[in-house]
C-alpha cells in the first residue's frame, strides 16, 4: 500500500467538545472517530494560541487525552498566532452586518491558522462555513480553503483522511455549487 501523504488540519474546538468521552450520538462518535483517525493515518494538528484557548475552555476529556497524544508524537504544531490585521480589516470592511461580522470573527483564528498552514480546517459550524463562502469573492483567500464537517454523514472523513486529506474543489469555500443546509 502507498504511504499516505501526512497533511496539517486546522481543527475546531467544536469537534473537541463533541467528541465526548462515553456519549453514542452519530456525531460525537463520528468526531471521535474522525479525531482517531486523524492520529492512526499520520496526519498532523495546527494550533495558534487563540485556538489552544477555545480547546482548553470547550475540549471533551477525549479530546484533551487525544490532544496530548498528539503532542506526544509530534503531530501537534504550535503556530505564532499573529493576527492578520489585513484580513481582520477587510473584514470589518466588507461584512457589513454586525451579527455575521461577530459569528465571522470568531473563526476568524481558524481561516487564519489555515492560511498560515496547509488550508485544511475541519468543523461542525455549518453556518460559519456558509458565511465564509458568501464573501469568497470579497475575500478571494477564502476560496482555496477546504473546510470539512466531521458531524455530516455525508462527507465520509474517515476515508478523505486515508486518501490523504486531499483538497478537492467539491470541499473549498470557493466551490460555488456547494451550498450547505443549515
Amino acid at each position: 500500500m502507498a504511504k499516505i501523504r501526512s497533511h496539517m488540519l486546522v481543527v475546531g474546538a467544536s469537534i473537541a467538545r463533541a467528541a465526548g468521552d462515553v456519549s453514542t450520538h452519530p456525531t460525537f462518535r463520528r468526531c471521535r472517530d474522525f479525531l482517531l483517525a486523524v492520529r492512526e493515518i499520520c496526519h498532523q494538528i495546527v494550533m495558534t494560541a487563540p485556538i489552544q484557548h477555545e480547546w482548553d475552555k470547550h475540549q471533551s476529556r477525549f479530546a484533551r487525552t487525544w490532544r496530548l497524544s498528539m503532542l506526544a508524537k509530534k503531530k501537534l504544531k504550535i503556530l505564532e498566532s499573529h493576527a492578520q490585521s489585513s484580513l481582520e480589516k477587510r473584514f470589518l470592511k466588507v461584512v457589513i452586518d454586525p451579527f455575521i461580522l461577530a459569528i465571522m470573527e470568531k473563526d476568524r483564528c481558524l481561516v487564519e491558522a489555515a492560511l498560515l498552514s496547509e488550508k485544511r480546517i475541519a468543523s461542525l459550524d455549518n453556518s460559519v462555513r456558509t458565511h465564509f463562502q458568501n464573501y469568497r469573492d470579497s475575500l478571494p483567500e477564502l476560496r482555496s480553503i477546504c473546510w470539512v464537517n466531521p458531524g455530516a454523514t455525508d462527507e465520509d472523513l474517515c476515508d478523505w483522511l486515508r486518501a490523504g486529506a486531499p483538497i478537492e474543489r467539491s470541499r473549498t469555500l470557493g466551490y460555488l455549487a456547494h451550498r450547505l443546509e443549515e
